[in-house]
């Protein structure tokens, strides 16, 4: 009798044993795995507070959202099956399963400032590894990660990158369900189409439409004259997203106000001169100049490059030996975006 108990006890154990999930470095990676990489925090505008790279075995997906995690924008672009098997070989041959769950400056290191934090992560049946930096920068993570950081940055730019197609699908889409078009426009048509001399592009679009009523936005609890009304608008978009949309030079259409052409100054104070965001994406090799930039052309580079703001009369002040406090001018449908990055109404 208890040589059978105990045999049964023996069988009970090594059954336990083998329904035992590995650990996740022994583990293999599935064809079907989902990788992600995820950043927030930082030195970015509050529409694109948190960025969300999905990569599955069809498409690239890129998301943005909120503080609160609303969505705001999301592009799409199909992935082919070689992309697909050569980014799964580099999570394989890097060895992501073994790697650390968080990588962090080591003793000595100087710490980058407003970069935010990257989570790289890779999920399928039964493994969810993820992998995050912090601060986001590839001094503090080992070779095999920065490669597949790098990796995925190049597709993140891939989903950024829109044809005139895309553009102008979107620019259409976005007037016909603005306030001013929506309440009685009719006969968009497209006058011109530009491409800025930027990566990733910044598109320009004008189209004409008519309006069978006086006015802008929605009017619909005002009397105004029926008249039929000729319109052209001017249509910006940067990464996709439409940031500017100017009506007959006097109506924004974004923040349904009359066009104010004053430009407004802002204000940083007691940023690290050393450490600001343009000279860390002037470092990355984002852009190229002809020539050394001035610290004033890299400042409006790095703003019109990555968010789409045109910014002049740039000025820097030395506070110390460290700190340094700059002062620009935007017009004023830019101030809001500018604020959600730390500068200050001066």
């Amino acid at each position: 009798m208890h040589k059978i108990l105990l045999s049964i006890t023996l069988l009970l154990v090594l059954f336990v044993a083998g329904c035992t999930e590995k650990p996740i470095e022994q583990q293999k990676i599935a064809d079907e795995a989902i990788i992600t990489h995820l950043t927030y925090g930082g030195f970015v505008m509050q529409n694109m507070a948190i960025q969300e790279l999905t990569i599955n075995d069809t498409a690239v997906n890129l998301s943005y959202y909120g503080p609160g995690r609303e969505l705001t924008q999301r592009l799409i672009k199909p992935l082919n099956a070689t992309a697909r098997a050569d980014l799964l070989k580099l999570f394989r041959d890097s060895d992501f399963l073994g790697m650390d769950d968080i990588y962090v400056p080591a003793e000595g290191q100087p710490i980058v400032a407003d970069v935010g934090t990257v989570e790289i992560g890779l999920h399928q049946t039964g493994l969810n590894k993820t992998v995050k930096v912090d601060p986001y920068s590839q001094e503090y993570m080992p070779e095999e990660l920065k490669e597949i950081d790098e990796a995925l940055v190049v597709l993140r730019q891939y989903a950024l990158t829109i044809s005139d197609t895309e553009a102008e699908a979107i620019a259409e889409d976005w007037i016909k369900n603005a306030p001013t078009y929506k309440y009685d426009g009719s006969n968009l048509t497209l006058l011109n189409h530009f491409i800025m001399g930027s990566f990733p592009e910044q598109h320009s679009l004008t189209y004409s439409f008519v309006s069978s009523h006086a006015g802008y936005g929605d009017r619909s609890d005002q009397i105004t004259a029926q008249v039929i009304t000729d319109h052209i608008v001017h249509v910006r978009m940067f990464q996709g997203l439409v940031t500017s949309v100017i009506i007959d030079d006097i109506w924004d259409e974004v923040d349904q106000q009359m066009v104010q052409h004053d430009r407004i100054i802002m204000e940083y104070r007691n940023m690290s001169c050393n450490e600001t965001p343009w000279l860390q994406w002037y470092a990355e090799g984002d852009i190229q100049f002809f020539k050394q930039p001035t610290a004033s052309e890299l400042i409006v580079a790095y703003y019109s490059n990555v968010y789409g703001i045109d910014v002049t009369d740039v000025s820097q002040d030395n506070v110390d030996a460290a700190q340094c406090s700059y002062t620009l001018k935007v017009m004023p449908s830019d101030v809001k975006a500018m604020e959600d990055m730390g500068w200050q109404n001066a």
